[in-house]
Protein backbone atom coordinates (compact mmCIF):
# COMPACT_ATOMS: atom_id res chain seq x y z
CA UNK A 1 0.00 0.00 0.00
CA UNK A 2 1.44 3.33 -1.03
CA UNK A 3 1.26 6.50 1.04
CA UNK A 4 -0.46 9.43 -0.53
CA UNK A 5 1.59 12.59 0.10
CA UNK A 6 -1.50 14.78 -0.08
CA UNK A 7 -3.04 13.13 3.00
CA UNK A 8 -0.26 14.14 5.36
CA UNK A 9 -1.78 15.71 8.51
CA UNK A 10 -1.20 19.40 8.98
CA UNK A 11 1.35 20.58 11.50
CA UNK A 12 0.20 21.68 14.94
CA UNK A 13 1.39 25.26 14.32
CA UNK A 14 -1.24 25.84 11.65
CA UNK A 15 -4.18 24.97 13.89
CA UNK A 16 -6.73 27.63 14.70
CA UNK A 17 -7.42 28.58 18.30
CA UNK A 18 -10.65 30.09 19.59
CA UNK A 19 -9.91 33.42 21.31
CA UNK A 20 -11.54 36.76 22.03
CA UNK A 21 -11.08 39.16 19.14
CA UNK A 22 -8.95 42.28 19.13
CA UNK A 23 -12.13 44.32 18.76
CA UNK A 24 -13.68 42.68 21.85
CA UNK A 25 -10.57 43.41 23.91
CA UNK A 26 -10.56 47.05 22.81
CA UNK A 27 -14.26 47.68 23.51
CA UNK A 28 -14.27 45.90 26.88
CA UNK A 29 -11.29 48.08 27.82
CA UNK A 30 -13.03 51.28 26.72
CA UNK A 31 -16.56 50.63 27.96
CA UNK A 32 -15.66 48.85 31.21
CA UNK A 33 -11.98 49.24 32.08
CA UNK A 34 -8.59 48.10 30.76
CA UNK A 35 -8.45 45.45 33.47
CA UNK A 36 -11.39 43.62 31.86
CA UNK A 37 -9.80 43.84 28.39
CA UNK A 38 -6.58 42.57 29.95
CA UNK A 39 -8.36 39.58 31.45
CA UNK A 40 -9.73 38.66 28.03
CA UNK A 41 -6.27 38.94 26.48
CA UNK A 42 -4.77 36.86 29.30
CA UNK A 43 -7.37 34.16 28.59
CA UNK A 44 -6.37 34.30 24.92
CA UNK A 45 -2.69 33.93 25.71
CA UNK A 46 -3.30 31.02 28.05
CA UNK A 47 -5.44 29.29 25.39
CA UNK A 48 -2.54 29.71 22.96
CA UNK A 49 -0.06 28.31 25.50
CA UNK A 50 1.75 31.62 26.09
CA UNK A 51 1.78 31.62 29.89
CA UNK A 52 4.77 33.94 30.32
CA UNK A 53 3.16 36.53 28.02
CA UNK A 54 -0.09 36.12 29.97
CA UNK A 55 1.69 37.16 33.18
CA UNK A 56 3.16 40.20 31.43
CA UNK A 57 -0.25 41.32 30.15
CA UNK A 58 -1.88 40.66 33.55
CA UNK A 59 0.71 42.80 35.34
CA UNK A 60 0.36 45.56 32.72
CA UNK A 61 -3.45 45.55 33.00
CA UNK A 62 -3.45 45.77 36.78
CA UNK A 63 -0.79 48.51 36.86
CA UNK A 64 -2.40 50.52 34.05
CA UNK A 65 -5.82 50.38 35.71
CA UNK A 66 -4.37 51.32 39.09
CA UNK A 67 -2.37 54.23 37.67
CA UNK A 68 -5.41 55.45 35.70
CA UNK A 69 -7.58 55.34 38.81
CA UNK A 70 -4.85 57.15 40.75
CA UNK A 71 -4.69 59.88 38.07
CA UNK A 72 -8.46 60.37 38.22
CA UNK A 73 -8.37 60.46 42.04
CA UNK A 74 -5.57 63.01 42.01
CA UNK A 75 -7.62 65.16 39.64
CA UNK A 76 -10.61 64.94 41.98
CA UNK A 77 -8.53 65.86 45.01
CA UNK A 78 -6.51 68.62 43.31
CA UNK A 79 -9.54 70.43 41.92
CA UNK A 80 -11.84 69.47 44.82
CA UNK A 81 -14.47 68.18 42.42
CA UNK A 82 -17.88 67.61 43.98
CA UNK A 83 -19.39 64.68 42.05
CA UNK A 84 -22.91 65.57 43.19
CA UNK A 85 -22.86 68.88 41.31
CA UNK A 86 -22.71 68.88 37.52
CA UNK A 87 -20.04 71.26 36.31
CA UNK A 88 -17.25 71.49 33.76
CA UNK A 89 -14.87 69.64 36.07
CA UNK A 90 -17.16 66.61 35.96
CA UNK A 91 -17.18 66.78 32.15
CA UNK A 92 -13.38 66.95 32.11
CA UNK A 93 -13.25 64.03 34.54
CA UNK A 94 -15.45 61.94 32.23
CA UNK A 95 -13.29 62.79 29.22
CA UNK A 96 -10.17 61.94 31.21
CA UNK A 97 -11.57 58.53 32.20
CA UNK A 98 -12.63 57.74 28.64
CA UNK A 99 -9.25 58.83 27.26
CA UNK A 100 -7.40 56.64 29.78
CA UNK A 101 -9.63 53.66 28.93
CA UNK A 102 -9.09 54.23 25.19
CA UNK A 103 -5.33 54.40 25.80
CA UNK A 104 -5.38 51.13 27.72
CA UNK A 105 -7.56 49.50 25.07
CA UNK A 106 -5.24 50.61 22.29
CA UNK A 107 -2.16 49.31 24.09
CA UNK A 108 -3.84 45.95 24.75
CA UNK A 109 -5.33 45.53 21.28
CA UNK A 110 -2.80 47.24 19.04
CA UNK A 111 0.43 46.37 20.84
CA UNK A 112 -0.01 43.21 22.90
CA UNK A 113 -2.66 41.50 20.75
CA UNK A 114 -0.75 42.18 17.52
CA UNK A 115 2.52 41.11 19.15
CA UNK A 116 1.24 37.67 20.18
CA UNK A 117 -1.40 37.14 17.47
CA UNK A 118 0.07 38.81 14.37
CA UNK A 119 -2.09 36.87 11.94
CA UNK A 120 -5.83 36.37 11.88
CA UNK A 121 -5.52 32.61 12.35
CA UNK A 122 -8.10 32.19 15.08
CA UNK A 123 -11.81 31.69 15.50
CA UNK A 124 -13.46 34.57 17.39
CA UNK A 125 -14.85 33.43 20.70
CA UNK A 126 -18.31 34.54 21.83
CA UNK A 127 -18.33 37.52 24.19
CA UNK A 128 -21.63 36.53 25.83
CA UNK A 129 -20.09 35.15 29.03
CA UNK A 130 -17.60 37.99 29.62
CA UNK A 131 -20.30 40.54 28.84
CA UNK A 132 -22.69 39.00 31.36
CA UNK A 133 -19.98 38.75 34.03
CA UNK A 134 -18.81 42.34 33.40
CA UNK A 135 -22.34 43.72 33.68
CA UNK A 136 -22.90 41.82 36.94
CA UNK A 137 -19.57 43.09 38.37
CA UNK A 138 -20.30 46.70 37.39
CA UNK A 139 -23.82 46.54 38.86
CA UNK A 140 -22.42 45.05 42.08
CA UNK A 141 -19.72 47.72 42.32
CA UNK A 142 -22.24 50.51 41.69
CA UNK A 143 -24.55 49.00 44.29
CA UNK A 144 -21.66 49.00 46.78
CA UNK A 145 -20.86 52.61 45.86
CA UNK A 146 -17.51 51.85 44.26
CA UNK A 147 -16.56 53.71 41.08
CA UNK A 148 -15.11 51.10 38.73
CA UNK A 149 -13.79 53.39 36.03
CA UNK A 150 -17.13 53.56 34.22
Amino acid sequence: MELDENNVPEEQEGEYVEIYSKRAIFWFSVLAMPLIGGVLLVLNLRAAGLKKAAYTVAIFSVLYTAISDLAVSEYLMHYKVDLTVYNTNLFVLSLMSIALNVGGGLILSEYFFKKYFPEDDYYPKSIASPLFITVIIIIALKFLGINAGV
